[in-house]
């Protein structure tokens, strides 16, 4: 009796010594983890009980589960590290898909964000640039003066085409030539073209063959010894002319040159009215008949008041103004 409740006490003891040393294993354990870091202790651990296979395969898992999170957040707009490994964000905040690999296996293509505008092609950008570059033709006007010269309005004529830079045409009479030598020479040197208006400013239209060659012979000599030149245009005056005076302007080759702009400028037409005319007519091409010289008695007052108008008003409606060969060379 007394053996058999021996028995049962000695099993206590050999119980009570194996908490004993388990406790002390703990111990032990816990210094080894307080020693090395928690990971590198449990790391111990997990070797010491054959289980590092399974610390493997579950960092694994979490690895995984964190690209997929970072996915979610990038396709949902979200931002932070998975923004940031994926290279910025688009300009309307947007995050732009990084340079990251695909999946093995994955098939999918990735688009560039529609928020991304691509810039026009080459061609029509230059097509463009070539349309705002394209010339616009200039209209052209030239302005020409009949009668003189003279010492009183052709003077005042040609200070207003010298401060506006102007050329014109001037269509003289041999025989103001011969009184004002020093004046056509200025119209020569200040760059404007010159042209016969007869001899003694006779209606050429209605003389014979005879006094009209000999009229234009006497004014080609006028205007050579006032100014060393022979001209090749001719403005009949009073705009007369006969058949006989266009085989005498052959036969001379000189060019006949009339007008399609006429102020009246001549008659004490205002100023005014002498401008208004002249912009309200003009047109590309136009050849603008005004006077330098009228005859004693005329006033022409009305002209050197209205050119400067007239030459702000012709390069305002874009005209370029010129000599009459001018526009006819740049015609061709």
């Amino acid at each position: 009796m007394r053996e058999g409740r021996a028995r049962p006490g000695g099993r206590s003891g050999t119980e009570l010594g194996l908490v004993l040393a388990g406790l002390v294993l703990l111990h032990g354990i816990a210094g080894i983890i307080s020693l090395f870091g928690a990971e590198a202790g449990a790391d111990i651990i997990l070797q010491m009980f054959g289980l590092a296979a399974v610390r493997s395969t579950i960092a694994a898992d979490a690895e995984s589960a964190s690209d997929t999170a970072a996915d979610i957040a990038l396709t949902e707009g979200g931002s932070g590290h998975a923004a940031a490994e994926g290279g910025g964000l688009a300009a309307d905040g947007t995050p732009l898909a990084g340079n990251r690999p695909a999946p093995a296996g994955s098939t999918a293509t990735e688009q560039p964000p529609e928020s991304i505008v691509q810039p026009p092609g080459p061609s029509e950008s230059e097509s463009a640039s070539q349309r705002r570059e394209a010339p616009v033709p200039a209209k052209r006007a030239a302005l020409t003066f009949d009668d003189g010269p003279d010492r009183k309005y052709t003077p005042m004529v040609l200070d207003i085409l010298s401060q506006y830079g102007v050329t014109a045409t001037f269509f003289v009479v041999g025989t103001q030539a011969e009184r004002y030598p020093e004046v056509l020479a200025r119209i020569r040197d200040e760059g404007h073209e010159i042209g016969s208006h007869g001899y003694a400013h006779a209606d050429m239209g209605k003389m014979t063959a005879a006094d009209i060659t000999e009229d234009l012979r006497l004014a080609d000599e006028a205007l050579r010894e006032a100014a060393g030149i022979v001209p090749a245009l001719f403005r009949p005056p009073y705009g007369s002319v006969s058949d006989e005076l266009k085989a005498a302007l052959s036969d001379s080759g000189k060019k006949l040159v009339r007008w399609n702009v006429d102020p009246r400028d001549w008659d004490g037409t205002p100023a005014a009215e002498i401008a208004s005319h002249v912009l309200e007519h003009a047109k590309d091409g136009a050849i603008i008949l005004l006077h330098s010289f009228g005859g004693k008695n005329a006033d022409l007052s009305g002209t050197i008041e209205a050119l400067p108008e007239i030459i702000e008003g012709l390069l305002a409606q874009g005209y370029e103004l010129s000599t009459v060969s001018g526009l006819e060379r740049d015609s061709k």
